[in-house]
This record gives structure tokens, sequence and C-alpha cells, in this order.
């Protein structure tokens, strides 16, 4: 059963208590929590797609980088769009990061766990569309949770190869 962030933060925090006397950033265990929710949303996306018949998405580090990328720019610029506040687009950024096949891209704001993401996105035509398109094969995912309006900020990209 996935855990709740409140739980992985804390757990984050504890982490980093224990980290610093060690040479370990805050930021190292933080990022560990966000690896571990931006899987089990990759995890949660590919049961949705089995149960349609389509492959499983296979994780691609350079759409993670640019999903976590556009979640902390979210976070950070206190914004929600596709559209960065610099005027990229989600295949500008995956190209920025070069991966010169991407295909689409989901974001939401708010919902603090995993399990919450992928049922909002269910529940979401487009987003849907974009998850259970059978010519997608890879996915990242970027998560990024402190300050902004929504606390959390979520970003799913996808790609053809």
């Amino acid at each position: 059963m996935p855990l709740p962030v409140r739980t992985l933060l804390a757990r984050a925090a504890l982490t980093a208590m224990v980290a610093a006397p060690l040479g370990l950033s805050a930021a190292t265990s933080a990022n560990a929590a966000h690896s571990g929710m931006a899987a089990e949303v990759i995890t949660r996306v590919n049961a949705e797609r089995k149960k349609v018949g389509c492959s499983p998405l296979r994780a691609s580090e350079a759409l993670r980088k640019a999903a976590q990328f556009h979640s902390y720019d979210m976070r950070t610029k206190n914004y929600f769009s596709h559209t960065s506040k610099d005027g990229r687009t989600p295949f500008d950024r995956m190209r920025a990061q070069g991966y010169r096949y991407g295909s689409a891209e989901n974001i939401a704001a708010g919902q603090r766990t995993a399990q919450a993401v992928v049922s909002a996105w269910m529940k979401s035509t487009g987003h849907r569309k974009n998850i259970l398109n059978c010519a997608n094969k890879a996915i990242g995912v970027g998560v990024s949770s402190g300050s902004g309006t929504y606390s959390i900020y979520w970003t799913q990209d996808f790609g053809r190869v």
C-alpha cells in the first residue's frame, strides 16, 4: 500500500537528520521520497495500460529530467501550465534533455499521493487518452513539493521510442 505524502516527508526529514552528520543533504532525502512517488506513478500507469492491452511504458531518464524540471519550475515560479514562464513547450523541454520523440504531457497539482494523481488523470478524458495511448513507449515523471499555491506539482512526459 502506498505511503501518504506526510509519511514520506517525515521519513525524508528523519533521513536528513541522520544524513547531515554524514555529509549528505536534506535535498538528497527529499529527492529519494519524490523518486519513490514517481516510480509508483509509473507502476500505476502501467497497470492502467495493461487493462486495455497496451504494453508497459519504459522509464526514460531524459523524459524524467524534463518532467522533473517542469514540476520544479511550476512550483518555484508558482504557475500551472504546459507552457513554461519562458515560453518553452513540453516538446522544447524534452528536446533540451536529448529526447526527440516526445508525444504528450500530463500535469497536475495538489494531489498528495501517486494514487490520487493517477486517479485524477484517469478521470480526465485528455489525460486518460495520453496514458492509454498504446503508441507511447516511454515515460518520465517529475514531482516537486514545498512552497507554491498547490504545494505539490506533478508532470508526466511521454515518448514514442
